[in-house]
């Protein structure tokens, strides 16, 4: 078996070509974060309900353990999305003309994020109902 070339180097040398990884990496992934916010209206809404999810965490006092939950499954509607805006974007590249093929896989990237988005409601439902029942009287 080969060794890779990286086995050679100095330990300071590998451990600065990852942090060199890292950096950019991050950038990438930034720079994506930033192009789904300016280009998906739908991603811009994402932003506002997670916002609205941490004020709604926060004002009703959830434990640690339920804002994880909660932040966590929303940024999963987050990444569905930045996925479906790839699969469409990366679609009209290949052809504008209408394929039924690419309509199939546009639709079902849209249908997971509204799967993702139907799990979300109803775990919205779990933490937040008795709050809601509660300011409503019916609790």
């Amino acid at each position: 078996m080969r060794e890779p070339a990286d086995a050679n180097r100095p330990w300071s040398a590998r451990l600065y070509t990852a942090f060199v990884h890292v950096g950019k990496a991050l950038r990438y992934s930034l720079r994506g974060l930033s192009t789904g916010a300016k280009s998906s209206l739908a991603f811009r809404q994402e932003i506002l309900v997670l916002v609205v999810l941490c004020a709604l965490l926060a004002l009703t006092g959830k434990s640690p353990g339920q804002w994880l939950l909660g932040v966590g499954c929303w940024l999963s509607v987050m990444v569905g999305e930045l996925f479906n805006t790839a699969i469409e974007e990366t679609l009209d590249l290949i052809t504008r003309d209408f394929s039924l093929g690419v309509q199939y896989a546009k639709d079902m990237a849209s249908a997971a994020v509204f799967l993702l988005v139907l799990f979300n409601v109803g775990l919205w439902l779990h933490l937040f109902g008795r709050d809601a029942l509660s300011l409503l009287g019916m609790m």
